[in-house]
């Protein structure tokens, strides 16, 4: 008797170039520059276009280019249009609109081991004022990245990508004044520090460059808010990571970090940890967070206070919690699933080692 045939399996999708697409948003990007330096002002952008160059050679991961892109493959297989890399592009210097304008607000020396835009131009002046000049020229380069920007999201064909684009424009901003309030200031509750991670992180970094990718390929209503429910839980994750680098007494980067500490940030794992002080040890924090020159001696003595009050595990654990919320998003998206193997890399990119935390967890 002739068997029955076996049903094919289904082929798994190819992977998507990750490096290609950036590689192409980075095409985009040039192009654009190379078009305004020899466009009619160009003579008096050389300077400004020099500096903003080198800021971008910096090292910068292009993350939001890559969920812009990514959002339009949740939706099609299809190489992204011109009109998906040009909005990809513009979000990159809406990006570097917003870190121009923080190094100055941070008065920052450097950025990615360069020094900073104000910085760079402050030593082309030859006056008394050249601080005041590196700043204002920043600002400036900053605005002038903010104007491409709208240019290059403001020629969007599709009616649905101008939502998000107008909605990240206003979170940004609010979340770039609330990071602002929470330096320095009294900390405050668990939530107040959450909404700043809301606006800062998760909204503009995550969701709406998804979303406005996935828009421009004409994505239904349910993909949409797949989006949103990957990037809520990962944007979350991605901030508390970052937050908890800045105080693990093992971090890696402890001889460098520490400036959530000196600013006196009000992150998530500093409000844990008044939480959870004693009175003694709530006192000694108050010493020392917020000291401007707190030297490497007491920025170990206060990691190793806010370790003891038991913060930093707590926010190991919702590290985990989230980045798990986040990958069970992705799997039950209605999403291309070469998309969703993308989303998934991406994941444990920007949460590395966290896997094997949740394998030392599992194993206690």
């Amino acid at each position: 008797m002739k068997q029955p045939d076996m049903p094919l399996s289904k082929p798994a999708a190819a992977p998507l170039d990750l490096r290609g697409i950036r590689q192409a948003v980075e095409a985009t990007l040039h192009r654009f520059l190379d078009h305004k330096a020899h466009g009619p002002h160009g003579p008096h952008l050389t300077p400004l276009l020099q500096v903003l160059r080198h800021f971008l050679e910096g090292g910068g991961k292009r993350v939001r280019p890559l969920y812009c892109c990514l959002g339009w493959h949740t939706v099609t297989d299809a190489a992204p249009s011109d009109e998906v890399l040009r909005a990809a592009a513009g979000l990159e210097l809406f990006h570097t609109f917003a870190l121009l304008h923080d190094d100055v607000i941070d008065a920052s020396p450097t950025r990615h081991g360069r020094p900073t835009a104000h910085r760079m131009f402050a030593t082309q002046s030859r006056t008394l004022r050249a601080l005041w000049f590196g700043d204002s020229a920043a600002i400036l380069l900053g605005d002038l990245c903010e104007a491409w920007s709208a240019e290059l999201l403001g020629s969007l064909g599709h009616p649905a990508a101008r939502k998000p684009v107008d909605l990240m424009r206003s979170e940004m901003t609010i979340g770039q004044y609330l990071d602002l309030c929470a330096a320095g200031g009294v900390i405050g509750s668990l939530d107040d520090a959450l909404t700043v991670i809301h606006y800062k992180t998760t909204k503009y970094t995550v969701e709406r460059p998804l979303q406005i990718g996935a828009a421009l390929a004409s994505a239904s209503p349910a993909v949409m808010e797949a989006c949103s429910a990957y990037a809520r839980p990962l944007g979350e994750a991605f901030q508390l990571y970052d937050d908890l680098e800045d105080v693990l007494p093992t971090s890696a980067h402890a001889a460098s970090s520490g400036n959530d500490l000196r600013e006196g940030k009000h992150t998530v794992v500093l409000a844990l940890a008044y939480r959870h002080a004693s009175p003694a040890q709530a006192a000694q924090l108050d010493d020392l967070v917020g000291d401007a020159y707190l030297d490497g001696e007491r920025l170990a003595r206060a990691r190793a206070l806010i370790d003891a009050t038991g913060a930093t595990e707590i926010v190991r654990r919702m590290v985990m919690e989230r980045r798990r919320q986040a990958l069970h998003a992705v799997e039950r998206a209605p999403f291309r699933p070469a998309a969703k193997q993308a989303l998934i890399q991406l994941t444990e990119l920007a949460l590395p080692g966290v896997s094997a935390w949740e394998a030392t967890a599992s194993g206690n």
